[in-house]
Formats: structure tokens, C-alpha cells, sequence
């Protein structure tokens, strides 16, 4: 694995989004104490190994509610290099994962929404089983806080055992022959089990035997039932086929004798049918000659008819113009009247124009002046409202004029105060120092009690655990004394600098207040500014206003003379609009009274043309009288001959159907022969004796195969049940067998399992042998080459203690001196980063504490010689890394804010 950059916002001292790059082989993060240099290891670890040496919240800059962290990092998958972006945040729950397209250059989104979910993601990336390993790998071997780099070899052998055996997975054989603990017991149980179900198994297969001979009777007993139903099945077969030959033939005789019926009917029913047709013959031939005796006075009456209906045309012609000549005589009689009515409204209409043209003009005056009274009257009210809105802006300026004073006062009072008041920054930064002071007291104060305790258990003339010479009596005491003293000192002023801190605290708190006010003062300035504008609009308008009254009212005063000369015009005004309304009403008058004239000329001519078209039908009417009288002399001779008429033309049917009837009841007396002699002939060919006796065989042994098929059926069900106790019983067998088998297994399984478990608990002390003799071998070369001292020699020891040889003379963890801690910490860390580290990175923060120049520049060629690790990143106050490393990045902190100044 690679990280290209770590991003921050609002993390710790880091506000605005801050991008730290980071590339391979062993860059350099450099700064002075708190400017932020752990931060970044920090945020590594929280986002890719959920992994924070405290709460979330601190994580947070103050003030912020949340922050941000984003890890890009790039990994060899089995489809090439992938790059992908983590992110989490602070103070809130914000989790993601994005891939990179590289083809079409974007951030493609993985779904990952929730912690569980990138815990997940992460663990599969970096082959690990859950997040407990995550952080563990992250705190006990990539990313090892400054606390616990020397901390952890330093602890007792109890405490060492628990850190390194988990972290070089030594416990997990421990783990192992705690879980197998049960197994073997648990087998023998199930062994005991298994025997039980052997024993029910074999009582239950004993009737075996039994059930298969029943099976095999029942079997038999079912084959010679189905060979006598085979038999009887054979016999009732040839007596059916006979039976069916005597039944066609039966079946025969009744079908012709139904046809013979059925041809008795029919010559009965043709004989029937012609005596009708004869009788119908006789009526056909009588109608004809009654046709024959009224044909004159038929044809007669036919053309009497013809002429009634066309004399009653001309009739019916003459009554509508009768009609037509009734209704024009009507329409002249309304026209007249209407003739009268308009030479009225005529007279009116010249009367109105004239009182038009006489009050036009003092209408006009009246409309002139009602218009001009209605905008007076509106500009009255604009005054009284201009009036109301002069009153509401002297309340406004009046409210801006306070508001404008209020702001006034504060900001002289705010300036006051700053003025008085030490800047909060300053004492923020004073603070931060004392604090960083009593940090350092507290880490000397805790490094005398450590050197004061080994001075107090160590025996007089062994080595001494601060100089390595030979410890004498007066000596032990003189360093106890001094070191005692330089406690009674630190606590002293570690007391001091705290009163101190509580009193930069509480003065503090009052700059800070201070300084809140005073950070709003550029936007108490900006109000003041927009007050004063709004009090010079404020005053502009009223000024606009007032002068807008004062035109208004020079036009107002004019009003009531206007009302005065409108109210004596107002008679005129209404005479003119009563005769604009007669005019309006009679307009059309005069045009209407022509065309009414002209409409009674039309009428009068209309009623001359009808009187002479009727006169043109002359005696029409005695015509159809006459005509009449004809009609009724030759109507009966008429009536005759319809009623004939319809038989008579049937009398050439009737004839052909009396033939018809003749010849077909000739065909059935023959057809009655022919069916009489076949008739005869099936009945000398059907044997009713034999008949009856077949149909009593075929019961017979229709009641033989049924009663020899139940019997089967019967046995038939009891050889399935029996055949299925059988199936049963045989599975149980195989079962039992099986069990058997099982048994063997679970014995050998039972020796196995005590003997995996004897020895798997074993092993675990001698993996922690082998793993910490090849990592102890490593850790010994980088030590001699970060020391420069080919006779000093490292040992790792299976309790995970340090010691150090130096001519024969051997030193544990707790006695080296500083720089040799740090070199023999060192050296057993990337040992172990190298050993059980696959993804390639690591972090060291403040490796060189108490390593002079040489050692420093030692560290460095090791750590590029690490062929293990792709990127390691040291984290230092030490510039003199700069020169030393393949790229470094600087960190600065000003203002309370850490920020990248140089990469």
C-alpha cells in the first residue's frame, strides 16, 4: 500500500482544507513541538485503522462542530494499481470510500455509508479479521504513538507477554487450546450417543426376516389371483362378442320395425295431404269463374279511383291557395297598423333631435366640471393621506435617530475597553508556553523517579543504571540526594507555573469577551453607517412630501365654486340625455315606416294573383261528386273479384300438387314391401333363448372378476404396507451401519483431538522463540548500524526484554541510557514492522530523541535501506532531518492555526 496525501479541515490546529502529499521511500514531517506534526499521523490512523489515542470531540478544532479526513492511498489489486479516497469525519458520522477513473478522469462512489460498512472494506484491503486487529496493527506496529515507542518494552514481563504476544499472534495458541478444551469430552459424549442409537436401531431391524417372507407370500398369493382373473376376463370376452352380435341383430329388427311405423305414417299423413289439395283444387277452380262474372265492373271501378284521386289533388291544391290567400289578407291587416304606429314615432323622433341640438352645450359644461370636481375631491384625499405618511416618517427617523445614538455609544465603549485589556492571542500563546513548560517538568519529573527507583533497588558495586560504572555506597546517596532535591524543585515550580496559568486563565477569559466584542465593531461601524443614510432618506422624503401637500392645495380651493355652477347645469344635463334616449329609441323609425309602405303594396298584389288562380279550377268540386257516385254502383263487383282474385291465381298450384301427392304415396307403398321382407329376414336370424342365456354368463363372471379383483386389491394394500416396513426396516439396517462407521470415526477423532490439543499449547512458547530470535537477529543489525558500534550487540529475548551485550557486560531495556532506549526501540520496531507489516508503511514519531547527529544520520541510511517498506515517514522536530531525508514537508503553526510550508 502507498498514501499519496492525507487531507484536514477543521482537525485539531488544521482549519481551512489543507492537502499533505506524501510520497515513497522516507519523507520527513518536521516542525516545533505543537505545530501539528502528529496530527497527521493521527488522521491516518483514524481514517484507514480506526485508531485514536482520545475522544472524537478533541479531534474537532475548537470551534468547530465537525472535522474532516480524507486519505487517498493506492493499492496493488489483482486487477493492477488502484487508487481510492477515504473519508471520515469528526464530530459527526460521515463515512465513504471512492474509487478513481483513471479512463474518464472522475471519483466513482463505493457505497459505504456507515462505520461498520468502511471497517469492513478496510479489513478485506488489508487481510485482516475484524477492526480489533485494525487498531492493534496500527498502535502496536505501523503507527506506534510517541507515548508508547519506549513505554512499551519498559513495562513488567506480565504486561510485555500481553502487548507483543498479541501483536505477533503468539496468543492465539493459547487462545487455541483454550477453545479445544471441551473437544475431547465432547466426542466422547457423542460417542455414547452414537452407541445408544446402534442399540434402539438393532431392536428395531429384528423383524426384518419376518416381513420379507410375508412379502414374498403375498406376492405369490397376488400372481395366481391375477392368472384366475385372466381366465375369467377371457371367457366373459367371448361370451360379450357373441352377446354384442345378438344385440346388432336386435338392434336391427327394432331400427325396421320403426321404419315401417314410420312408413305407415307417412301414407297415411300423404293420404290426408290429398284430400286437401283435391278440396283446395275445387275452391281454386270456383274462384276463377266468380273472377271471370265481375271483371266489367272491376276494371270500372278501377278507374273511377284513378280519377277520384286526381280530381282531390286539384282539390287540395285549391284549398291551400284559398289558405294562402286568408293569411296574406291577415298580414295587411297587421302592416296597417303597424303603418299607424310609426308615423307616431316618426313625429317623436324630429321633436327629440331638436331638444338635442338645443341642451348640447350646457352638457358639455356639466361633464367638463364633473370631471374636474372628481379630481379635486381625489387630490383632497392624497392630502390627507401625504399628511399621514409625514407623521410616520417623522416616527421613523425619530426610532433611527435612537437606534443610531445606541450604536454610537457601544462602539466608544467597546474601544474603550480594548484599549484596556491585554490581546487575548498574546495570552493564549503565553499560556501554550507554560504549558509546554510544566509537559516537559512532568516527563523530567517522571524520568528522575524511574532513575531514582533503579538507584534505590540497585546493589552496591553493580554497574549503575545511569553511567554503567561501578556503583559505590557514597555515590548511590549523592545521586539519590540530587535527584530527590530536583523533584522537591519541579514540583515547586510545576505549583508556580500552575497558579500562574490560572491567573493568564482568568484574565483570559475577560480578553476573550473583550475580544468578541471587539470583533464586531467593524459591523457596529457598518450599521451606524446605514443609519445615517436611512436618516438623510428619511428627512429627503418628508421634504418631497410636504412640498407635494402644498401644490394640492392651491387647486382644492376652487372647489366649491365648480360644485356651485355644476348643480345649476344639472336640469339642462338630464333634458338632454331624456331626449338622447327618445332619438336613441325612434332611430329607426322613419326607415321602417318605407318599408312597411312598400310590404303593403307587395300584400295587395299577392291577393290579386291568388283570387285569379282560383277562379282558373272552375267546377272541380261537382266533378268529384259525380265521380263519386260511380264509384259506389261498381264497388261490390269490385269486392268480388279481390276476394277471388288470390285463389284463382293458385288454381295451376294446386293442380301440380294434387300429381305431386299421387306419386309420392305410390313411392311409400313401395318402400313398405321392401321393408316388410327385410323385417323377415333378421327375424329368423336372432335366437332370443340364446340371447337371455349369454347375458346371465356375462354377469356371472363380471361377479367372478370382481370378486377375485377385491381379494387382490386386498392383498395388494398389505404388500405395500408390508413392502414399506420392509423399505423401513432396510434403511434402518443401512443406518445402523452407518452409526457403526460413525463410531470408528469419532474414536480416532478423540485421539487426534487430545493430541492437538497436548501440543498446540506447546508450540506457542516455541513460536515466541523462533519469532523473537529472528526478529531479535534483525533488530541487531539495525541497532549496531543507528549506534556505529560494531561491539555492541542486541538480544530480543523470549520476554520480549531488550538487553544490550558491550564488552561482556550485559544491560537490560530499563538500564540503558536515553540514546540507547531510543536505538535498541528503534531497531526491535522495524524489525517487527519488517516481520508481520505486508502493506509497506510505517510511521515514527520522534525517533531521535537523545540520538546525537551520527546516530541521526545512521538512522536514516537504515531506513533507506529497508527494502521492506515502501514509504516510511519520520515525524520530528529536528531540521536537520531536511538535509537527510528524499523529500520532507514542513509544518508551521501561527495564529493557533498549523498550515504546510514547504513540501
Amino acid at each position: 500500500m502507498k498514501i499519496i496525501d492525507v487531507t484536514l479541515e477543521n482537525i485539531k490546529s488544521y482549519e481551512d482544507r489543507t492537502t499533505i502529499s506524501l510520497r515513497g521511500g522516507v519523507t520527513a514531517i518536521l516542525g516545533k513541538n505543537g505545530s501539528g506534526k502528529s496530527t497527521i499521523q493521527e488522521a491516518i490512523g483514524f481514517a484507514l485503522f480506526d485508531s485514536l489515542p482520545f475522544n472524537n470531540k478533541e479531534f474537532v478544532r475548537e470551534g468547530a462542530s465537525s472535522g474532516t479526513v480524507e486519505v487517498t492511498i493506492e493499492l496493488d489489486e489483482a486487477d493492477g494499481l488502484q487508487r481510492y479516497r477515504v473519508t471520515r469525519s469528526a464530530g459527526y458520522s460521515k463515512y465513504g470510500v471512492a474509487r478513481y477513473d483513471g479512463e474518464r478522469d472522475e471519483w466513482i462512489d463505493q457505497d459505504i455509508d456507515s462505520k461498520k460498512a468502511l471497517m469492513k472494506w478496510l479489513c478485506a484491503r488489508f487481510d485482516l479479521k475484524d477492526s480489533d486487529e485494525l487498531g492493534n496493527l496500527w498502535e502496536s506496529c505501523i503507527g506506534v504513538p510517541q507515548t508508547r515507542f519506549l513505554s512499551d518494552f519498559a513495562q513488567r514481563p506480565a504486561a510485555r507477554k500481553s502487548t507483543f504476544d498479541e501483536l505477533l499472534n503468539i496468543d492465539a495458541y493459547e487462545e487455541s487450546w483454550s477453545t479445544l478444551k471441551g473437544v475431547p469430552d465432547q466426542i466422547k459424549a457423542e460417542r455414547g450417543q452414537v452407541r445408544e442409537e446402534i442399540r434402539e436401531l438393532t431392536g428395531e431391524v429384528q423383524s426384518l426376516p419376518e416381513e420379507r417372507e410375508d412379502r414374498a407370500r403375498l406376492e405369490a398369493e397376488i400372481d395366481e389371483l391375477s392368472a384366475e382373473i385372466s381366465s375369467a376376463e377371457a371367457e366373459l370376452t367371448k361370451a360379450e362378442d357373441r352377446y354384442e352380435e345378438l344385440e346388432a341383430i336386435e338392434g336391427r329388427i327394432a331400427e325396421i320395425e320403426g321404419d315401417i311405423e314410420q312408413n305407415e305414417q307417412a301414407i297415411e299423413a300423404k293420404e290426408s295431404a290429398l284430400e286437401v289439395a283435391e278440396t283446395e283444387l275445387k275452391t281454386a277452380r270456383e274462384a276463377e269463374r266468380k273472377c271471370e262474372e265481375a271483371r266489367e265492373g272491376y276494371e270500372e271501378y278501377r278507374d273511377a279511383k284513378a280519377q277520384q284521386e286526381a280530381l282531390e289533388e286539384q282539390i287540395d291544391e285549391l284549398e291551400k291557395l284559398r289558405t294562402e290567400q286568408q293569411e296574406q289578407e291577415a298580414e295587411l291587416g297587421k302592416l296597417e297598423i303597424r303603418q299607424e304606429a310609426l308615423e307616431e314615432q316618426v313625429k317623436k323622433h324630429e321633436v327629440a333631435r331638436e331638444n338635442l341640438e338645443e341642451y348640447e352645450a350646457q352638457k358639455d359644461r356639466y361633464e367638463e366640471l364633473e370631471d374636474r370636481i372628481s379630481e379635486l375631491e381625489a387630490d383632497q384625499k392624497t392630502v390627507e393621506r401625504l399628511e399621514g405618511e409625514i407623521s410616520d416618517l417623522d416616527s421613523d427617523a425619530r426610532d433611527t435617530l435612537t437606534e443610531l445614538r445606541e450604536e454610537v455609544e457601544i462602539i466608544e465603549e467597546v474601544e474603550a475597553e480594548a484599549a484596556k485589556v491585554v490581546d487575548a492571542a498574546d495570552l493564549r500563546e503565553e499560556i501554550g508556553e507554560i504549558k509546554a513548560e510544566i509537559a516537559s517538568l512532568n516527563a523530567e519529573e517522571t524520568d528522575l523517579k524511574e532513575k531514582l527507583e533503579q538507584l534505590e533497588d540497585a546493589e552496591v558495586d553493580a554497574p549503575c543504571p545511569t553511567c554503567g560504572k561501578s556503583l559505590k555506597a557514597d555515590h548511590r546517596t549523592d545521586l539519590i540526594e540530587e535527584r530527590e532535591a530536583r523533584i522537591e524543585e519541579i514540583q515547586s515550580q510545576q505549583e508556580a507555573l500552575a497558579q500562574e496559568i490560572s491567573e493568564l486563565e482568568a484574565e483570559l477569559s475577560e480578553a476573550e469577551k473583550v475580544e468578541k466584542r471587539v470583533s464586531k465593531l467593524d459591523m457596529r461601524r457598518n450599521q451606524v453607517s446605514e443609519l445615517q443614510d436611512d436618516l438623510r432618506e428619511l428627512n429627503g422624503e418628508r421634504n418631497e412630501t410636504r412640498e407635494r401637500i402644498v401644490s394640492l392645495r392651491e387647486a382644492i380651493d376652487e372647489l366649491p365654486g365648480l360644485q356651485e355652477e355644476r348643480d345649476s347645469l344639472e336640469d339642462a344635463n338630464d333634458a338632454y340625455y331624456t331626449a338622447k334616449a327618445q332619438v336613441d329609441e325612434y332611430a329607426d323609425a322613419p326607415s321602417e315606416l318605407g318599408e312597411v309602405e312598400e310590404s303593403i303594396e307587395s300584400v295587395d298584389a299577392e291577393i290579386e294573383r291568388l283570387d285569379e288562380e282560383i277562379d282558373e279550377f272552375g267546377d272541380v268540386e261537382d266533378e268529384l261528386e259525380a265521380v263519386k257516385e260511380t264509384l259506389s254502383e261498381t264497388e261490390e263487383a269490385y269486392q268480388q273479384f279481390e276476394r277471388n282474385k288470390q285463389a284463382a291465381e293458385k288454381l295451376e298450384e294446386r293442380q301440380a300438387a294434387v300429381a305431386e301427392i299421387e306419386e309420392t304415396l305410390e313411392s311409400l307403398n313401395d318402400e313398405g314391401e321392401d321393408l316388410s321382407d327385410k323385417l323377415e329376414a333378421e327375424n329368423e336370424a336372432f335366437d332370443t333363448d340364446e340371447y337371455e342365456t349369454l347375458g346371465e354368463q356375462i354377469a356371472d363372471y363380471n361377479k367372478q372378476i370382481n370378486t377375485l379383483s377385491g381379494q387382490r386389491s386386498e392383498k395388494e394394500k398389505t404388500l405395500e404396507n408390508v413392502s414399506a416396513t420392509v423399505e423401513k426396516l432396510e434403511g434402518k439396517l443401512e443406518e445402523r451401519k452407518q452409526e457403526f462407521e460413525r463410531l470408528r470415526e469419532l474414536a480416532a477423532d478423540q485421539k487426534f483431538a487430545s493430541w492437538v490439543r497436548d501440543n498446540v499449547r506447546a508450540a506457542g512458547p516455541k513460536m515466541r522463540n523462533v519469532i523473537t530470535d529472528r526478529i531479535g537477529k534483525r533488530a541487531d543489525a539495525i541497532f549496531r548500524s543507528i549506534r556505529g558500534e560494531k561491539a555492541e550487540q542486541l538480544e530480543w529475548t523470549s520476554d520480549y526484554d531488550i538487553v544490550v551485550t558491550d564488552a561482556d557486560v550485559q544491560k537490560s531495556f530499563s538500564t540503558l541510557s536515553g540514546g540507547e532506549k531510543m536505538a535498541a526501540a528503534l531497531a526491535v520496531r522495524l524489525a517487527i514492522l519488517e516481520q508481520i507489516s505486508g502493506l509497506g508503511i510505517a510511521f515514527l514519531d520522534e525517533p531521535t530523541a537523545n540520538l546525537d547527529q551520527d546516530k541521526k544520520a545512521n538512522l536514516v541510511g537504515q531506513l533507506n535501506r529497508l527494502d521492506a517498506f515502501e514509504q516510511l515517514t519520520v515525524i520530528s522536530h529536528d531540521s536537520t532531518f531536511d538535509s537527510m531525508t528524499d523529500y520532507s514537508i514542513t509544518i508551521e503553526k501561527t495564529s493557533q492555526t498549523s498550515e504546510v510550508m514547504s513540501d
